[in-house]
């Protein structure tokens, strides 16, 4: 195989090509095992600490939208808020301390100050920036950056404390992951060599998710008024996961001061039972329930109690851990769940109903539905507490006499938020027409398995996929799981312009096409038509393909990715057009 040439102009050292790819990979890989639904990007941004060097400030990737100009005061920025800050002439007893704290202070400022600069490029007000601290490699100090998706991040559950007594708390389980893999980016740059391994974290994904569910859980149990959180996520794991005759544990635990206002104790155990001793804790949640739940502080049960109206929840100081199953538990402020955890595995709450696809589906399938009426039948079977699914169909009379003999057909009738409720308690689906009249109860889906399923979900997925592909009258299914998790059926490619599509093939023909070829380009043009791939016809596709094939040739240097060729999609119609 050929070497590949990557020539790097903003030089920092030989592999930091390889440092920040691999750090990207890491990023995206731990999101996505907790369901961030955004997408993210990694930067690295140099200042020159020694020597005399082309660029005083360099990025990585240097061909990508931001650039050295634009940072260009982040330095003088640094100074003028340094000799302004309150932490400035704090003093310290040891003479290390004192060596230290310019230092860190000036450090954590600019970090600040570079989020700040890179959040006010046009191109990047779409993204939320977090900045690591600068580790010193070769003659530039180094700070990873990372971006977040700004619509999507508001999206995820928080809180809104971001600083307590002087120590950052991570608003969000998000938060607290990208504070983790900073964190070990940091220190992985200090090591000799920093990118000659691929390894550049030296954790495995679960090993940071672990890592980052446990700084999480201990900052909230610190803005509950104590420090003894370490190691909460693994008793709560095993306190969840273990069963008390036979029966899973199910019940509420409320960690607050004893003295926080609003906190009232119903009954209180003369000895405290320590939440290490997982056999008592566990037992003693069976008395968990609506007069009183388990109450801790300092890391111990002490009794049964709730949280009154009284409770201020702006001061955001008691948090509750519900377990709802066996191995299953959650963590909530309030309302508001922050986090949900199964089996040991970390997760962002399950995504709510998505009314926008929904109405999108409604609209391409089902023209001239009552939207209102539907959107109200998919957010009342929410509610459900085992899981369900409601089928909204084009001729749903039909569909419940084709159904019949495993359905309950009645008289086609509106049903009320609490009817639809009570109904989706019974086995099978719901069906109804676009007008929101119930056809039938207890649906069972028919259908035959095509190779389209998920064998790691359940059969009320499942069967959805199979009745959906065996091509009955256009139809929507929304599949309510026992976790949580909402599916609304079918997934359709969205909708595009079709002058967009057009644009990014012609790039990518100009540029495959040009004297001077600019690789770099060329490969972010092609990633933008493999996005597209689903969109294209079988004219665009032999063009695209035959420009490709030229490229290939015209480069025998460089390192070849293989790639299947592009081919039209039978799926694709009219419909997905936007214009």
């Amino acid at each position: 195989m050929n070497q590949s040439r990557y020539l790097i102009e903003q030089f920092m050292w030989p592999c930091q090509h390889i440092f920040r790819i691999s750090v990207e990979t890491s990023v995206k890989s731990a999101l996505e095992a907790v369901g961030f639904m955004g997408e993210s990007h990694v930067l690295l941004v140099g200042f020159e600490a020694e020597g005399d060097h082309q660029f005083p400030i360099c990025i990585d990737p240097e061909d990508g939208p931001y650039t050295p100009r634009e940072l260009a005061h982040v330095v003088s920025q640094t100074e003028e808020t340094y000799e302004q800050h309150p932490d400035r002439d704090m003093l310290y007893s040891d003479q290390r301390s004192r060596h230290l704290h310019p230092i860190r202070l000036r450090r954590r400022i600019r970090s600040s100050i570079l989020e700040q600069c890179l959040s006010e490029t046009p191109q990047g007000r779409q993204w939320e920036f977090f900045a690591g601290m600068p580790a010193r490699v070769e003659d530039y100090e180094v700070h990873v950056v990372i971006g977040l998706e700004k619509s999507a991040l508001t999206k995820v559950p928080r809180i809104k404390t971001t600083e307590r007594d002087r120590i950052s708390i991570p608003p969000s389980l998000v938060h607290a992951l990208i504070t983790d893999i900073l964190s070990r980016s940091t220190r992985s740059l200090t090591l000799p060599e920093p990118g000659s391994s691929l390894l550049v974290l030296h954790a495995s994904t679960s090993e940071i998710l672990r890592s980052a569910t446990d700084y999480f859980l201990r900052s909230l149990v610190y803005c509950a008024g104590t420090i003894f959180g370490n190691d909460l996520d693994l008793l709560l794991n095993n306190i969840s996961s273990m069963p008390y005759e036979g029966r899973s544990g199910q019940g509420k635990i409320i960690i607050a001061e004893r003295s926080m206002r609003g906190l009232h104790i119903v009954l209180e155990f003369e000895v405290p039972v320590k939440l290490s001793d997982v056999r008592a804790v566990r037992k003693i949640l069976e008395a968990s329930g609506p007069s009183g739940f388990l109450l801790a502080d300092d890391g111990k049960v002490y009794g049964l109690g709730s949280v009154g109206l009284e409770y201020d929840e702006s001061s955001e100081t008691a948090f509750a851990v519900t377990i709802s199953d066996r191995g299953a538990w959650e963590l909530h402020h309030s309302a508001t769940i922050l986090l949900q955890v199964r089996d040991g595995v970390p997760r962002l709450p399950a995504p709510p109903l998505d009314p926008a696809y929904l109405e999108d589906l409604i609209a391409r399938l089902l023209p001239g539905a009552n939207v209102p009426v539907l959107l109200s039948l998919a957010y009342a079977a929410q509610e459900n507490e085992h899981g369900t699914m409601l089928v909204i169909s084009s001729s749903a009379d039909m569909e419940a006499h084709r159904l019949s003999p495993q359905a309950w057909v009645v008289k086609p009738r509106v049903i009320e938020r609490d009817l639809l409720i009570q109904l989706t308690a019974m086995d099978g689906a719901t069906l109804v027409d676009v007008h929101g009249h119930c056809h039938a109860m207890g649906v069972i889906l028919d259908g035959h398995a095509a190779g389209k399923g998920d064998p790691s979900r359940g059969s009320r997925y499942n069967n959805a996929i199979r009745y959906l592909d065996s091509n009955p009258p256009p139809a929507i299914v929304i599949v309510y799981s026992s976790d949580g998790t909402i599916d609304i059926l079918p997934r359709l490619e969205p909708r595009v312009r079709r002058c967009d599509v057009e644009s990014a093939v012609r790039r990518y023909l100009d540029l495959a096409a040009s004297d001077s070829m600019n690789i770099r380009e060329i490969v972010k043009a092609w990633d933008l038509v493999k996005s597209l791939r689903f969109y294209l016809t079988a004219e665009q596709c032999e063009h695209l393909n035959a420009a490709r094939q030229g490229v290939e040739h015209r480069n025998p240097s460089q390192i070849r990715i293989i790639e299947p060729i592009l081919a039209p999609d039978g799926a694709m119609n009219d419909s997905y057009w936007l214009d």
